[in-house]
């Protein structure tokens, strides 16, 4: 065996152990790197996952296709409770294995922000990317996640939790207590006599 061959020996586990993903080309070729190539099959994560519950970033967790997707394509869900098209809404996102965050619709501040944003006058409502779409339209939103690269079939981790709604607009500060008058001087008088 060549000098060469024996210092590749010896490098590529070393290489390998810092990789973060493995991967399998067109070709049939297997890579590995720290982030795999765009059109590159059968990605695995190596090494161990951080969980959410360990307070590591969740995302990591996901499946190579679906973190690109929500890297440049976020999903987040404005709905509100007691609304049945919301809970369709959120039920669409979940089997279409779509990692999104919610904001609840619910006070005057809510409502107001989700105006600002161009979300109109009815729920629920998904934004995929900075493209809006009113109302629950299982069609059209499922185009706009194909369209945003969020792939079908492919499933979330098991242990994947959907984090909980946030309200849209942050909470109003609590009303300011008047100012206290200032203590009276002693020996002061009222300027009359």
């Amino acid at each position: 065996m060549s000098l060469r061959a024996v210092a590749l020996l010896l490098i590529l586990p070393a290489c390998c152990a810092q990789a973060q993903y493995k991967w399998t080309d067109r070709d049939g070729q297997i890579g590995y790197g720290d982030q795999a190539p765009r059109d590159a099959l059968h990605v695995e994560r190596l090494g161990p996952v951080a969980s959410q519950s360990e307070g590591g970033d969740a995302s990591e967790q996901l499946p190579f296709e679906i973190r690109q997707a929500a890297r440049n394509f976020p999903v987040v869900l404005y709905a509100s409770s007691n609304c049945p098209p919301c809970d369709d809404a959120r039920a669409f996102l979940k089997s279409r294995a779509v990692p999104f965050t919610e904001r609840s619709v619910a006070t005057r501040q809510d409502i107001e922000a989700y105006r600002q944003l161009g979300g109109g006058e009815q729920l629920p409502a998904v934004a995929v990317g900075r493209r809006i779409l009113p109302t629950f339209d299982p069609s059209a939103w499922g185009e706009a996640l194909a369209n945003a690269g969020y792939p079908q079939g492919i499933p979330l981790p098991p242990n994947w939790q959907w984090p909980a709604a946030t309200p849209l607009a942050p909470a109003a500060p609590p009303p300011a207590a008047p100012p206290a008058a200032p203590p009276a001087a002693e020996g002061a008088t009222s300027g009359q006599n």
